[in-house]
């Protein structure tokens, strides 16, 4: 992805979290000049205060120290996982700690910086966390549009939409039912295409989805 592409990619964001202001302002610089968007915390404590205050709408990555006064960066990256924070982490330290890295890997980090790290590295982790966030994004996506599809049918359209998914026949759906056959095809057919589900088995697919 060029930076044109990230620049236009607005909602995903780098959340860094140092409580050396030195660093904060050499990597938001880094970060800047590289098309990302960035929101800086001095502590893991002023990024938990500010994810309650609107973090379920948070989309792209932290990049956290280890230590650090107060809750350390594995702590929380532990604190996160516990409150459904599904953002991804990338870890760094000053301290070549192997114990640490492991346990931030244990804990689902994308990767552990050593720093000095390279640009390079840097760049690469962030995109390798934003492709898992795109990937959960797009899941979110595809959940709200078959829920929205399935809100958009009637009752008996739904009625019909569970029975089809539990494979029964047109004949089988108009005797549970109590309707005519030539009902149960009509309501199929209205089903598949508010669905816009092409076969069976893709509007199975889309109700297990929603």
């Amino acid at each position: 992805m060029d930076n044109d592409e990230r620049l236009r990619d607005e909602r995903l964001c780098v959340f860094l979290i140092d409580d050396d202001a030195s660093v904060r302002d050499s990597l938001s610089l880094l970060l800047g000049i590289r098309g990302y968007a960035t929101r800086v915390f001095d502590s893991a404590d002023a990024f938990l205060h500010a994810a309650g205050e609107g973090g379920d709408a948070w989309a792209g990555c932290v990049l956290t120290d280890i230590r650090m006064p107060g809750l350390s960066g594995l702590d929380l990256q532990r604190v996160a996982a516990e409150n459904g924070m599904p953002l991804p982490f990338v870890v760094m330290s000053a301290h070549g700690d192997a114990a640490a890295a492991r346990q931030a890997f244990r804990q689902a980090a994308i990767d552990f910086l050593e720093k000095p790290f390279d640009d390079a590295d840097l760049f690469a982790a962030i995109e390798q966390a934003f492709g898992r966030e795109r990937q959960r994004l797009a899941a979110v996506r595809r959940e709200h549009t078959v829920s929205g599809r399935l809100a958009a049918l009637t009752e008996r359209e739904r009625e019909v939409c569970d029975l089809m998914v539990q494979g029964l026949s047109n004949h089988e759906i108009a005797a549970r039912l109590g309707i005519s056959h030539r009902t149960a095809q009509v309501h199929r057919g209205r089903v598949m295409q508010k669905m816009d589900a092409g076969s069976l088995a893709a509007l199975i697919a889309a109700c297990r989805e929603g």
